[in-house]
């Protein structure tokens, strides 16, 4: 398989496919605002708070320069947790005061959907495109844009059902969801972000254990789609 032909299949992934989700929710007329919130979530909580902030104690704290040299691991955990608190509250927040009138199974999908959809966008959806109209091509092997397809589209799943437990938190007023959701991001994220820095497991061993979580994980959500009190 040519490189080219592996850059559309990741600008599909990553750039068209969420797309088309906002284009179907605009012609049905629904769910555009649960979608639109997700991807100002990722923005917003994520992009503009909690790299920004990462970024200023990297140029202006030399403890914590130190800290990452020194406790690589502790510091991949540190990243990996801070990322779940950041995008998990910030779920929460959006959900509570813009979507607590409209909490329902549905609502939380399609908030999922712009969430994973605006990170699939920035992370491979743009460098796919780059690569497509770029004159000059970089060197960059087709398995690069394959495995990132097939990981994006794992993560907008996994972010679907994380929207979907913490909209649980929001509709039932028990935070016990939320919390559920940020150590279950962090925990992902720290398993992942380890292996492949220690390099004990392959990219096709990670990527399917991320892939058998997130299966597994969606019996959990189904459990909660049955028990919801409302679908609206």
């Amino acid at each position: 398989m040519s490189e080219l032909f592996s850059a559309v299949i990741a600008l599909s992934v990553g750039g068209i496919l969420p797309i088309v989700i906002l284009s179907y929710c605009l012609v049905k007329r629904s769910y555009v605002k649960a979608f639109l919130l997700g991807v100002l979530t990722f923005i917003i909580f994520q992009l503009v708070l909690r790299l920004p902030l990462l970024q200023f104690l990297s140029k202006n704290s030399l403890e914590f320069n130190l800290f990452q040299t020194m406790h690589p691991i502790v510091y991949l955990l540190f990243l990996a947790f801070t990322a779940g608190l950041f995008e998990e509250v910030g779920r929460y927040v959006m959900m509570n005061y813009c979507l607590k009138a409209y909490a329902s199974f549905q609502t939380a999908v399609f908030f999922g959907l712009g969430h994973g959809g605006i990170e699939a966008f920035l992370f491979l959806g743009m460098n796919a495109l780059i690569y497509l109209i770029s004159p000059v091509h970089p060197e960059i092997a087709t398995s690069d844009f394959l495995w990132g397809s097939l990981e994006r589209i794992i993560a907008i799943t996994f972010h679907v059902e994380l929207s979907i437990i913490v909209m649980k938190s929001v509709e039932e007023q028990k935070l016990h969801y939320l919390w559920f959701a940020i150590v279950l991001h962090g925990l992902i994220d720290s398993v992942i972000a380890i292996a492949q820095y220690s390099g004990s497991l392959s990219l096709i061993l990670t990527e399917s254990l991320f892939g058998i979580i997130v299966i597994g994980l969606g019996f959990y959500v189904r459990k909660l789609k049955k028990e919801w009190s409302v679908l609206k």
